[in-house]
């Protein structure tokens, strides 16, 4: 704001106090953009907040909308120490009497001698590793056949990494399928080879060529008949043997994905020949019920948020911020419509929202009467799914409807609350475009005030020194009167 040197000297007036009191006047149109721009603030923040809303909406109701959430199975295992079970949509309901005879082991292999420390020497050479399995007849197995898919693979111990920490770190990089670790037995060091994979599939044999001094070859295993074998086997590999209903199922995994159509079945525990444990597919009505209340809770989130703006309290006589605004009646009464209107196509009986126990109360909520919708749930005649999804044959149910609805609310340029929120951030930047220039008009009215008053100030100024000589020269002729 422009100032002068000390305003009002010439006339004792406050300039000062008497242009601020002014520029207060000249303010009002500043404020009265303040107030505007306040205003649309709250709009877009309620705005918000109902986007945000119906987004949630939007997410349960396609939730509602995928056939998986209504063909969903549970697994109940009457030992859970036994194994465990994950169900997929394409399970069928039934009961599986499951007997594990066998849990599946990775091959673990030991040297036989042990060493000084982990930084002694050990050999040079070439070590050769497969994967495969061996012959199960006689004992020992009479061969060795390479895993299909894979190739030996050679590691090279020479100078650099030819103590026992060193093969142990040269096999780990090798990604031969095996693993090396060192054991203190409390007398000395030994290198302890692991199978990466479990079953008889994934058995280990390691050829030793050596170069440059003997010691590598106690690195050998060959577990077939006539093979040279220097490390020890502590555990062999072996396949998980399970029974389901009597017929017998072998795998290299205890995650087994197939043998029961849908089922992943995650072995813990042997039962032991002869003992089996109960495996219960059933109907998962529990997701289904989650689902549909996840849906009535979101609703009944943006049915509250829509109440809350567009509401008037007759004692103060004030209204929300959204009251009377069209763009929320009509978000409203679209849902309301969506949500009332009856499924074309779905099964008699079951074509409303009401038949499964989900109805309007006063005050536009839903409630869900839950036991009614467990009741026709139990029913297996009853196609619950067909009331929500999107059917082959051109049924559009509750959960696609309010998608879609819901899309053209918030989703793209051309979405309803998209273009009221575009049109009131436009709103806004133009009110800040407006304040700018309001700002510097007040700025040239101040400047304006100050320059009158200095014009003011110079003329009292000049008529007071006219007055004081006029003054003197009355006071003078009087004088000399006398």
């Amino acid at each position: 704001m422009a100032t002068i040197s000390s305003p009002g000297v010439g006339s004792n007036l406050d300039v000062k106090t008497i242009v601020s009191q002014l520029m207060q006047v000249e303010q009002q149109p500043l404020k009265l953009l303040d107030t505007k721009e306040a205003s649309y603030q709250a709009k877009l923040s309620a705005f918000g907040s109902l986007k945000s809303g119906l987004s949630t909406l939007q997410s349960a109701a396609s939730k509602l909308n995928l056939s998986s959430t209504f063909l969903g199975n549970k697994a109940t295992v009457a030992d859970a120490s036994v194994l465990s079970a994950n169900v997929t949509g394409t399970a069928v309901a039934g009961d599986y009497n499951i007997e594990v005879q066998s849990l599946a082991k990775a091959q673990k292999l030991v040297t036989a001698a042990g060493y000084a420390t982990a930084d002694t020497a050990v050999g040079q050479g070439t070590l050769s590793i497969s994967l495969g399995s061996y012959s199960d007849a006689g004992s020992p197995p009479v061969s060795f056949t390479q895993k299909s898919g894979t190739t030996p693979v050679s590691i090279t111990i020479d100078s650099s990494n030819n103590t026992l920490a060193g093969i142990r770190d040269a096999i780990n990089n090798a990604n031969a399928g095996v693993s090396a670790s060192i054991i203190n037995d409390g007398t000395s060091y030994r290198l302890a080879l692991t199978s990466t994979s479990t079953g008889t599939a994934n058995s280990v044999k390691i050829t030793a060529t050596e170069s440059g001094g003997a010691g590598l070859a106690q690195l050998a295993y060959d577990g077939s008949a006539g093979g040279v074998s220097n490390m020890t086997q502590n555990v062999a590999a072996k396949d998980a043997v399970i029974k389901v209903d009597g017929v017998t199922v072998t795998k290299s995994s205890n995650t087994i994905t197939d043998a029961i159509q849908g089922v992943t079945l995650n072995l813990a525990k042997e039962t032991g020949t002869g003992v089996t444990t109960k495996l219960t597919l059933t109907r998962d009505t529990d997701s289904i019920v989650s689902a549909i209340q996840g849906f009535v809770t979101a609703y009944n989130a943006v049915n509250k948020q829509i109440a809350d703006a567009t509401a008037y309290d007759s004692s103060t006589g004030q209204g929300s911020i959204l009251i009377g605004d069209s763009t929320i009646r009509s978000v409203q009464s679209q849902l309301r419509t969506a949500i009332s209107n009856v499924v074309p196509g779905a099964q008699s009986g079951l074509s409303t929202l009401s038949s499964i126990g989900v109805s309007f109360e006063k005050d536009g909520s839903l409630s869900l009467d839950a036991t009614k919708l467990n009741n026709v749930l139990s029913d297996p005649a009853n196609d619950v799914k067909k009331l929500f999804v999107k059917s082959d044959d051109g049924t559009v149910g509750y959960g696609s409807r309010i998608n879609t609805l819901v899309s053209n609310f918030i989703f793209g340029s051309d979405a309803v609350l998209n273009g009221r929120i575009d049109g009131l951030n436009s709103a806004i930047k133009d009110i800040g475009n407006q304040r700018t220039k309001e700002n510097a008009r007040l700025s040239d009215v101040e400047a304006r005030y100050y320059t009158q008053f200095n014009h003011l100030d110079t003329l009292i100024s000049s008529m007071t020194q006219t007055q004081t000589y006029l003054t003197q020269q009355l006071a003078a002729l009087s004088k000399n009167s006398a």
